[in-house]
């Protein structure tokens, strides 16, 4: 399986934010791997695309990294790295008005 998603909010992609889907198997396991530019909006489109062509409200679960949180928000604000699942989060809200249609995002231990 190969196919391309367009960018939250509804605007086409360009180049840049083309995000590539490969349907591979992992054993006994059907995994989707993706290759995108920024993280969080593939993880957000992927999730919007679940839903559409499902009907089935999906589930994302992130976990804390290791480390130190100021060292982690330093990074964030300086190298604009990390703090995935916010991110990803305030795509899905800025996308839909209805929180009952929003993909869920949760963090956990």
């Amino acid at each position: 399986m190969r196919s391309s998603a367009s960018a939250p909010g509804g605007r086409p992609p360009d180049r840049t934010e083309t995000l590539t889907i490969h349907g591979v198997r992992s054993g006994d396991h059907r995994v989707l791997r993706a290759e995108a530019p920024a993280a969080p909006n593939a993880i957000a489109a992927i999730l919007l695309a679940l839903r559409d062509a499902t009907g089935v409200l999906p589930h994302c679960c992130f976990s804390w990294a290791g480390g130190s949180p100021p060292a982690h928000t330093f990074r964030y604000f300086l190298l604009g790295r990390g703090h995935t699942a916010p991110v990803t989060r305030e795509i899905l809200r800025s996308n839909g008005p209805d929180p009952r249609r929003r993909p869920g995002i949760q963090v956990g231990g």
